[in-house]
């Protein structure tokens, strides 16, 4: 989610040398092969292997049903680790990537009074963040409140960010163990796990069951910070790992199995198969849609659409049941799921040989896709474009090589990236 600057050649060839491992071609279409790994809080409820189960294949239902069933998708389990074994390697802290995203990190301490927050450049930066939305879809997350611009979304939306975090400093576990530990451990801060992913090579999926904070100011989703300023699912950037481009996801079950009165569902009347069908269909297969299609999070697409975060879904379960009324794909979802189809299958002509149309294939994706992706657009077509470089060098097509050097180098050699 934060925007750094940083160079990416040698990520999208990686990718390209080792897709072969990963993916394959049947009659069924793409096959891709995820490892997935569970890292729990042991302070809180965990997952059984039953419950894996089911969360799986809710989301690969629901992926079929939304986003198109041409990708067959294979879970290779890991088993389960504590979250200070996940977090035991701390070698990202020494990455460019994590160093930037720091400068931008929330204080628990100082809170409203960073100095950060009191800048003119940071509310420039947030509003044209928030401008990517209308201000009648944001409008609806501050209900009491009286919304005319975009400078009165950003007072409200960091009023309500201060008032968050305060509050979830006050959780407790079982009515006594503080719920956010002091220091601050890398697994309850969102920018440690940015930092984290970024720099692994074992997991596209993770399952946690831990309180993540949402300390990343770069970049404040109001749906994110106006439920409870946590994490309750996210897609990274992984740049060592295959299966997803480059890409990998993470799924909190905390909301749902946290058990902590006012942050998670205590709700009696919902069941466990119900909240494994809401985490594998309304929290996973979103994240997928974004991992994997670079699907943003839309207000308005309507409250059927996978990738609808507006103010009508806040309650789980709601939109679960909105998501599930109409299973049928969003047809608004549909030009990046067409565009990064024109990538998949510019990777399978690659791997056959055929370089000269997985050169073709590979700008034709790059031209299909929406100017609004889940990442920064340069970022994203960029990368297509080296691998596109590289399949037109394989091909020996000069005219090829020269239209992508000059698209990369228009894009220019380092570019900003934001999830």
């Amino acid at each position: 989610m934060k925007r750094v600057i940083i160079s990416i050649l040698s990520v999208f060839i990686l990718i390209l040398l080792n897709a072969s491992q990963i993916y394959s071609k049947d009659k069924c279409g793409l096959g891709v092969t995820l490892d997935v790994i569970r890292a729990f809080d042991d302070r809180l409820p965990v997952l059984s292997d039953e419950d894996m189960k089911a969360i799986l294949e809710e989301a690969k239902r629901i992926i079929s049903i939304k986003l198109g069933d041409r990708i067959k998708i294979i879970f290779r389990d890991n088993g389960t680790i504590s979250l200070e074994d996940l977090f035991k390697d701390r070698s990202y802290r020494k990455i460019d990537f994590y160093k930037r995203l720091t400068a931008w990190q929330y204080d628990l301490n100082l809170t409203e009074i960073l100095p950060l927050l009191h800048t003119k450049k940071f509310k420039k930066y947030i509003i044209r963040f928030l401008k990517q939305w209308d201000i009648n879809s944001l409008k609806n997350f501050f209900p009491d409140k009286n919304i005319n611009n975009y400078d009165d979304v950003f007072y409200n939306l960091m009023s309500v960010y201060h008032n968050r975090i305060k509050w979830l400093k006050s959780l407790k576990i079982n009515d006594s163990e503080k719920l956010v530990l002091e220091p601050l451990p890398p697994h309850q801060s969102f920018i440690e796990w940015l930092g984290y992913m970024w720099n692994q090579n074992r997991y596209d999926i993770i399952f946690t069951n831990g309180l993540i904070i949402f300390d990343l100011l770069s970049e404040p989703y109001p749906h994110a910070i106006c439920k409870h300023a946590k994490v309750g699912g996210c897609s990274f950037f992984s740049p060592k790992r295959v299966p997803l481009d480059g890409r990998s996801l993470m799924v909190n079950i905390f909301g749902e199995y946290g058990n902590i009165e006012g942050i998670c569902d205590t709700r009696e009347n919902i069941s466990r198969e119900l909240k494994n069908k809401i985490l594998g269909g309304f929290y996973f297969a979103h994240e997928f849609g974004h991992a994997f299609y670079m699907l943003p999070d839309v207000y308005d697409h309507g409250d059927t659409c996978l990738m609808n975060t507006s103010f009508h879904t806040m309650d789980n379960v709601k939109g679960y049941n909105l998501l599930i009324s109409d299973l049928s794909p969003c047809a608004k979802c549909q030009p990046w799921i067409v565009a990064k189809e024109y990538s998949v299958k510019a990777r399978l002509a690659y791997e056959k040989g055929d370089y000269e149309k997985a050169g073709e294939l590979y700008l034709k994706g790059a031209n299909e896709t929406p100017k609004l992706v889940d990442a920064n657009y340069k970022f994203y077509i960029k990368g297509i474009y080296e691998k596109a470089l590289n399949a037109f060098q394989k091909a020996n097509n000069k005219y090829g090589e020269k239209k992508c050097r000059r698209m990369i180098k228009k894009l220019g050699e380092k570019i900003w990236r934001s999830e």
